[in-house]
């Protein structure tokens, strides 16, 4: 692990040992809609949901292109790439924050999604078919 993946995946552990959760909005721990992007003062392009498929919810919302999904301030974090995806057996596009190769910011996939949507996250595909891409979330 290069040092400065190490220094990454390190601050990461300590900011949830303290009980910070990640400040990204999409990916945000949930039970439901209402608990997702309470800080973003305004109508986001799609419908807001709590992905509860994953044992602790995804917070997203749907998507028709990459760019609905942080089209507007506080809606993502700056710097972190997200896209508009489906996922396996789903036809319904959502917001995904993306570890796709040009999105990384240089770090490795597994630490960047634990760093940047929390831990049980992975780099994986998001199996949408033909519309598949690589995002955060849990395996």
């Amino acid at each position: 692990m290069s040092t400065m993946t190490a220094a990454v995946v390190s601050a990461a552990i300590l900011g949830f040992a303290c009980g910070e959760p990640p400040e990204q909005p999409t990916g945000s721990l949930c039970a439901e809609a209402a608990d997702c992007y309470r800080d973003v003062d305004h109508a986001l392009l799609g419908e807001v949901f709590c992905e509860t498929q994953f044992e602790d919810g995804y917070c997203t919302h749907t998507c028709e292109r990459d760019e609905d999904c942080c089209a507007f301030e506080g809606e993502c974090m700056p710097g972190i790439a997200h896209v508009c995806t489906p996922l396996t057996n789903d036809t319904t596009k959502r917001c995904w924050v993306s570890c796709e190769d040009g999105a990384r910011l240089d770090a490795d996939p597994m630490a960047y999604c634990f760093t940047h949507v929390g831990p049980g996250t992975v780099c994986r595909s998001s199996g949408g078919g033909s519309e598949k891409r690589s995002i955060c979330g849990p395996p």
